[in-house]
């Protein structure tokens, strides 16, 4: 069974897993979901370049927001 988790949650599975936010750079052949455990996660987080670019796509929403005020 599948489920879904938030990014740096730990996961209900033996070893402690955290559920790691990588970017698609990250994703190769024989990258180990083990790596990223409750006792390696807090080193990785400041190395994190998963949400580097997220303030690329903000845009203002004051006239979106004007929108709805005439509906």
């Amino acid at each position: 069974m599948a489920t879904a988790v938030a990014p740096l949650s730990r996961r209900g599975r033996p070893g402690a897993p955290v559920s790691m936010p990588i970017s698609w750079t990250q994703v190769k052949k024989g990258l180990d979901p083990k790596a990223y455990a409750v006792c390696t996660v807090p080193a990785l987080v400041g190395k994190l370049k998963a949400w580097e670019d997220y303030c690329d796509g903000e845009r203002p929403l004051a006239k979106a927001i004007e929108r709805l005020g005439k509906v």
